[in-house]
């Protein structure tokens, strides 16, 4: 059947053209390699819950979800430096030593643990955050340098390798043994899987870390540009990082709460994948507009984002719809909560539709509009945690969730409206957000 006119322009929009050879169009190759990443997670994420028990998920949720801290921390704005300076050969090397030894600021995270014994875990998580430090450098190196094609075949052999190690699991389960699944298992799998797409990204030779790379001379005058996003990613930690689980696990519905909120969120991050790899894919042409002139980017944006909400719209419906759907056919376990899961899923996913504008805020450079949502989101996810979370558990951490990411949504689209006298100055001087 044929779709709708009005929903063939959108596709055309979304997607220019396929990307049929290694010269097609570097966006089409990024929203490919996304989705390619999105599917397998997607599948991952998916039937995870389904081997584990739920206090064994919620052990893997908070190990995920540290590992995911310390390596944001570590990273700060390495990759936006790479992708800021494309063709320079920068200090990889001591970019990546640099980023691991401010991870290990954070090992004192390894103390909140909701009362996990097994040494396993703390191996684990200093070994995902490692890895996952390595995955961002090499990936946005592989992106400076046009080399999209390359990251979309990495990403396929990395889905791959997941669907393998997750065929292992339910082979495993299908002889008897599901009960015996351990969260070390799983994590040690999502580990081996990160190391196969960073080897998939260095070892081909247009992608290949040169001996010019692997050096440390250098690297303290990159440290101004790694450093100008952190205070950004900082506050995306605070904000986005599921800081509830961190109130749950010291709540009355201790682990098996950070069970319930880990599996709406891990829903929530798989619907908003293909949101954000459309909005990554947008952001050079909206940057060449923006150098140009204000009625370029003005008129550039505007079309973009009527795209954005016809396909965000799609999202949407998919998180309410989704979860009870899932929960039922796939977590009968986690039935009990059904609700609370939906609930976490549709509230991330609606005030994710402000990432369209914060996108454009980046790309303009105006990334410091930001700054002022950033920091109301924090204080209030503290706050409305400690009161709400801590006392009452899941329930208290619904509402909590609700405050701080509508605090953040609403605040970046007044953040950008606040910006467009700025950027109306500075539009076509030249100068974007993007090398």
């Amino acid at each position: 059947m044929a779709l709708p006119a009005s929903w063939q322009d959108l596709w055309h929009q979304l997607i220019r053209r396929a990307p049929r050879s290694r010269d097609a169009d570097p966006a089409a190759w990024n929203v490919g390699a996304a989705a390619t990443r999105a599917f397998a997670r997607s599948v991952w994420g998916i039937f995870v819950p389904a081997v584990l028990p739920i206090a064994g998920y919620g052990t893997y949720s908070l190990l995920q979800t540290t590992a995911a801290v310390m390596s944001q921390v570590g990273i700060l704005g390495t990759p936006q430096t790479l992708l800021r300076q494309p063709g320079r050969r920068l200090p990889i090397a001591g970019l990546f030593v640099h980023d691991v030894l401010i991870a290990c600021l954070l090992l004192p995270l390894l103390l909140l643990r909701g009362g996990v014994a097994d040494r396993w875990y703390d191996v684990l998580v200093v070994g995902m955050a490692v890895t996952l430090i390595g995955y961002g450098s090499v990936v946005a190196r592989a992106k400076a340098a046009s080399a999209f094609a390359a990251v979309f075949a990495a990403e396929a052999v990395g889905g791959l390798a997941l669907l393998a190690a997750l065929g292992g699991l339910l082979l495993a389960g299908h002889g008897g043994r599901v009960r015996d699944t351990s969260y070390v298992t799983v994590a040690t799998l999502e580990v081996i899987v990160t190391v196969v797409v960073v080897v998939a990204l260095v070892v081909p030779r247009k992608t290949r870390i040169t001996r010019e790379e692997l050096r440390f001379a250098g690297t303290r005058t990159v440290l101004p540009s790694v450093y100008s996003v952190g205070f950004l990613v900082l506050l995306d930690l605070v904000i986005f990082r599921r800081l509830e689980m961190y109130f749950l696990q010291a709540s009355p519905d201790g682990l098996q709460g950070v069970a319930v909120f880990g599996l709406g969120a891990q829903l929530a991050g798989l619907l908003l994948l293909f949101p954000t790899a459309i909005l990554e894919a947008w952001m050079p042409g909206l940057a060449t507009s923006f150098a140009s002139a204000w009625p370029a980017f003005d008129g550039h944006f505007a079309t973009n984002r009527r795209a954005y909400r016809r396909a965000f719209a799609l999202v949407v419906a998919a998180s309410i719809i989704g979860p009870p759907v899932l929960v039922r056919m796939l977590f009968a376990r986690y039935m009990p909560w059904v609700w609370y899961i939906g609930a976490f899923t549709a509230i991330r996913v609606v005030c994710g539709y402000a990432g369209l504008y914060s996108s454009a805020l980046y790309v303009t450079r105006g990334e410091r509009w930001l700054y002022l949502p950033g920091l109301l989101g924090a204080v209030v996810g503290i706050v409305f945690n400690w009161l709400f979370t801590i006392p009452w558990g899941i329930r208290g951490a619904v509402v909590a969730f609700a405050l701080t990411q509508g605090t953040v949504a609403i605040g970046t689209l007044v953040a950008f409206r606040a910006a467009i006298p700025s950027m109306r100055r500075e539009a076509g001087s030249g100068v974007t957000g993007l090398a």
